[in-house]
């Protein structure tokens, strides 16, 4: 039996890893997986050695403040990799944590095959060196990606985009006069993006009109709903009043709430493509610790940090990041994709669909999952 170790640090991840443990699994029937993931990886038989709400955390100060869970759990999987029975490790994204454990797995002559590569390109050209280092092979999920990794000398290939094997993304879009009058909001997974954004999104849709308290009639959008979707929302302790309270309509899943809302208000990450590929227009948001922005400045060393603006080469998504982020502005942008007008530079909606189209086409098609696996298992067959 060969035993793979596979980690992740957020949920996106353990969704596109259960993926990828699925595929392996439908390839090779003699294997097994232990490390750290979440619900959907345990489901497809993951043996985890810590909890994904433990891990789950970003920004400098936020993983500073657990240095000493972050540095016992190195230490322990790092353990388990020394045991002699570890095949393969397969680190998913969270680059922090995994580039380090991959360099423990490299030092114990575990071959490492790193799916979807931490975003170097955007904030740590200096670790390409490193990565090149410790990485027997890197499956990467942009077609621009192989380039950037392949000129520090990793060898690195294109398997797709994991988002495609939905097949929610394989459905016709949704035109935009049959989505219900519905505004959706995804102010992110992770505990400390719920604090920071949630008061926010309940400004926002205060000034919407759309609370409980303040849903006037005369109201231009007094006939729309404001949508939410929240990983567990009797996990958001206090937080939980600002869903409940203002009434606003509860999504198990997010990608039904993009497929049939009009307009969106969505935290920075996976979400944004996602978003693209259901043609939701939104505006992007984010807000962070004072610390974690600082040093974020200095490091990224991009004009966008929205997914979709990175990939269309320009900004075609507003990006309302830290004191930008004001409710009154992001108010204006909605309304202003609500009406498919151009102002201040900004594309229509059609623009702006127009667009998400372009990115979904340049993604190619559906299977890296698939694709990835035939690689990793093959790895392990020789």
């Amino acid at each position: 039996m060969k035993k793979i170790f596979i980690s992740v640090g957020d949920y996106s991840a353990d969704i596109h890893a259960s993926k990828l443990m699925r595929q392996i699994k439908a390839i090779s029937d003699d294997v097994e997986f232990i490390g750290l993931g979440g619900p959907k990886m345990i489901e497809e038989g993951l043996e985890p050695i810590a909890s994904l709400d433990e891990i789950a955390v970003v920004g400098f100060w936020e993983v500073a403040k657990k240095y000493s869970f972050f540095r016992e759990l190195l230490d322990r999987s790092g353990h388990i990799l020394s045991g002699g029975d570890i095949s393969l490790f397969i680190p998913v994204d969270y680059p922090g944590f995994n580039i380090r454990l991959s360099e423990r797995a490299s030092k114990y002559g575990i071959p490492v095959y790193y799916y979807i590569a931490p975003q170097l390109w955007a904030w740590g050209k200096n670790r390409a060196s490193r990565l090149a280092a410790i990485v027997d092979k890197l499956l990467v999920v942009f077609p621009f990606e192989v380039d950037f990794f392949e000129s520090y000398g990793i060898d690195t290939e294109y398997v797709g985009h994991p988002l495609l094997d939905d097949t929610v993304f394989a459905n016709n879009i949704k035109p935009f006069d049959e989505r219900r009058k519905m505004i959706a909001f995804l102010p992110g997974s992770r505990k400390q993006e719920l604090r920071r954004h949630l008061p926010l999104f309940e400004s926002i849709a205060t000034l919407l009109g759309n609370s409980i308290n303040n849903n006037k009639t005369d109201n231009i959008l007094a006939d729309y709903k404001i949508g939410i979707s929240v990983p567990n929302i009797d996990g958001l302790g206090g937080l939980r009043r600002i869903v409940t309270d203002n009434g606003w309509v509860v999504f198990d899943s997010s990608r039904e709430l993009m497929q049939n809302s009009r307009a969106g208000v969505i935290k920075t990450g996976t979400s944004n493509l996602e978003a693209a590929l259901c043609g939701l227009p939104f505006a992007m948001v984010y807000k962070t610790s004072a610390l974690t922005y600082y040093f974020g400045k200095i490091l990224v060393n991009l004009d966008n940090i929205s997914l979709v603006n990175i990939l269309a080469g320009r900004r075609i998504v507003s990006e309302f990041v830290q004191g930008d982020a004001k409710p009154k502005a992001i108010v204006s942008e909605v309304l202003h994709l609500l009406n498919n007008g151009e102002r201040d530079g900004n594309l229509s909606r059609d623009d702006m669909l127009s667009e998400f189209g372009r990115i979904r086409k340049e993604l190619g098609q559906a299977g890296a999952s698939r694709n990835a696996a035939k690689i990793i298992c093959g790895a392990m067959d020789n």
